[in-house]
This record gives C-alpha cells, structure tokens and sequence, in this order.
C-alpha cells in the first residue's frame, strides 16, 4: 500500500499473489544465471580457443555489471517509471541471453554478458520493492520467505541444470532457456503490475 500526494491510501487492485508470478520467475531466471555458466566454462573454452582462467570473465562481467547497476535503480526508475523500468530490464535480460547463446568469440560473449548484467541489475531491487508495496504487513513475511526460497535455491540449482543442459544439447541452451521464461514473465509483468502513483 502507497499513499499518493493528496494523502489518500492506494492499494493495488490484483491479488498480490498473482502479481508474484512473473517477478518470481525473472528473479529465479536472474539468479540462475549467477552459477548456470559454471559447468559450461570448459566447453565454451574450447569453443572460443580460450584459456580456463580467461574463460571465467564470462561469470565476473555478468556479475560486475549487475553490481553496477543496482546502485542506479532508483536513477531510472524515477527517470522511466518503476514498472517501465523493469519491463525494460526483462526484455534486456532475455534479449542478451539470446545474444549469449549465439556468441562466436569471446569479446562477443563478454559484451552479452555485460549487457545481460546490466539487465539483470534492475530485476531483484525493483522486484523486491513491488513485493514489499503489494503485500499487507500480516502476510509480507510470508511472501519475502518464498522470494528468499527462490533467491538460495536458483543458483544451488544452476550447475546442475547447466551441466544437464550442456551434456544433452550444447552450452548455447544454457542462455537460450531464458528466452521462453522472458517472454512468460514480460507478459504477465506487463498485465498484473501496477505502477503506483
């Protein structure tokens, strides 16, 4: 619940819950991709004719540029609109997943992965200040415990998965698994968040 700038209380009109949906699912596609790529760095070593160790920026630069973005959220949250804003995080995230899995050097990877941070920057801070303006107090605890869940569980979850993927397909699916999850979560994002007054 906001208060507008006459004072009277606003409260969104959807089930919170509902509205739960799509942020969950860019959350955990978000934080998935912290550790998804780790299994995976041998193969793309080979792909790109890299080092091991030069193969590990593939994680740092996705995780320098989230870091650096997160302290510019409210920045362009005021600039564009909350909701704008991480509706443009979503479609950034999933349109540098697709440029990830296409990458054929390693300068190309590390500039999708940039790009993928960056959008990623945006997706956990805005998600969390929806969640902490839809709930009531009685049931806030509630929904940042399940958030909290998906948060620990996406990254203990990416090497498995990421292995699986890389042994029964090819590295690419890695990234490429982001773009059905993005397009759900931008459409539902889009229908069922608000943006506050």
């Amino acid at each position: 619940m906001a208060t507008n700038i006459a004072g009277k209380d606003w409260e969104f009109k959807i089930n919170p819950w509902i509205t739960m949906i799509p942020i969950m699912l860019v959350i955990i596609m978000f934080a998935l991709d912290e550790t998804i790529s780790n299994v995976a760095l041998p193969y793309m070593a080979g792909t790109f004719s890299i080092s091991h160790n030069e193969s590990t920026w593939i994680i740092t630069s996705y995780l320098v540029a989230s870091g650096i973005m997160i302290p510019a959220v409210d920045f362009f949250s005021k600039l564009f609109g909350r909701k704008q804003y991480f509706l443009f995080s979503i479609i950034l995230f999933t349109f540098a997943s697709i440029l990830c899995g296409i990458s054929n050097s390693m300068g190309m990877m590390l500039f999708s992965r940039a790009l993928q941070g960056i959008g990623g920057g945006g997706i956990m801070p805005i998600g969390q200040a929806i969640i902490f303006e839809i709930f009531p107090k009685e049931k806030l605890t509630q929904a940042i415990s399940i958030l909290g869940l998906g948060v620990i569980m996406a990254p203990i979850m990416g090497p498995a998965l990421g292995g699986w993927i890389t042994e029964n397909w090819s590295w690419p699916f890695i990234y490429f698994i982001n773009l059905p999850i993005g397009i759900i979560a931008f459409i539902l994002a889009k229908k069922y968040i608000e943006e506050p007054p």
